[in-house]
């Protein structure tokens, strides 16, 4: 305990090996590059050594939901930790979507150790699905990465907003430096596909089959991705409540291969054919499992 809290001080005085951080409140401050970054925290009844990092979706602060999962797992003896992407909630800088998010992320994973945890995984949502992956391949110590309702193609989603939410675009042109005609490079490199190749960890993709962003082909592409890396991926479909799919998988569903469950070590592209852009219970279920799976001593 003395040396933790020799760390700590260290660490607020930027003496300490890693980067500098201070506990604020019920969360952690750290900087990147000169921008205040902040975590909120929960906290487990004892000592935790395991983690998972919460990585939320959108361009605004963390939501209650969020805050809510944070809690249970904390309740289930885990660190939890819920970051304030750049230019969100408490934390500065400016929205980038899915660039310097990632390293900001990756940076609070590496600064677990120094709160005592051994292990940590991900769960991203959304657009912190994104965030989460390109995280967990920077910084390459995680157990496994929840890839939930995330793209991986932003262009593509930009092309769906043109015809369902014109007066969105306007702030996706902000976010990302222009839209992909005006700044193809700057889409690009959004993507999570090339850090998907090089991460690690185990990998399980949940993707809804009738999202109106992200349609199942991203999914898809990243199954590809992880396969021509070498990874064994195993698919399967399931209802909105968790039960196996009978139904026929068309139209960009049928990009999926059905093969049945596999290990939980290995990764897998769940398939809710007949749900939207949303996270239902069963999914959150499998979330759970995969975490206290990956985190176990």
């Amino acid at each position: 305990m003395r040396r933790l809290w020799l760390l700590l001080f260290l660490g607020v005085l930027g003496l300490g090996e890693a980067p500098s951080f201070r506990l604020e409140g019920s969360g952690i401050r750290y900087l990147r590059d000169g921008v205040p970054l902040y975590a909120e925290l929960c906290r487990p009844q004892g000592a935790a050594r395991a983690a998972v990092l919460l990585v939320p979706g959108g361009f605004g602060p963390p939501t209650g939901s969020m805050r809510e999962r944070c809690r249970r797992y904390a309740a289930k003896g885990l660190l939890a930790a819920v970051p304030h992407l750049r230019g969100r909630g408490k934390s500065g800088g400016r929205v980038t979507g899915c660039l310097e998010e990632a390293e900001d992320v990756a940076q609070l994973a590496r600064l677990l150790p120094r709160l005592g945890v051994v292990r940590h995984a991900y769960a991203g949502y959304s657009l912190g699905a994104c965030v989460a992956l390109k995280a967990a391949a920077r910084e390459g110590a995680s157990r496994g990465v929840a890839f939930v309702i995330g793209p991986v193609d932003f262009a593509e989603q930009v092309a769906l907003l043109r015809r369902s939410r014109p007066e969105a675009l306007e702030r996706w042109r902000e976010v990302f430096g222009g839209l992909p005609e005006e700044c193809p490079a700057c889409y690009a490199r959004q993507s999570p596909l090339p850090e998907a190749a090089r991460l690690r960890a185990p990998l399980w993709v949940f993707q809804a089959g009738n999202d109106p962003l992200i349609p199942p082909d991203q999914a898809c592409r990243l199954r590809d991705v992880r396969e021509g890396a070498g990874r064994r991926v195993y698919q399967v479909a399931l209802t909105r409540e968790g039960t196996p799919w009978t139904g026929p998988l068309t139209k960009g569903r049928a990009c999926l291969r059905p093969t049945g469950f596999g290990p939980w070590g290995e990764d897998h592209l769940i398939l809710f054919p007949d749900l939207h852009h949303a996270v239902v219970p069963a999914m959150e279920a499998w979330v759970e499992r995969l975490i206290l799976f990956w985190l176990r001593p």
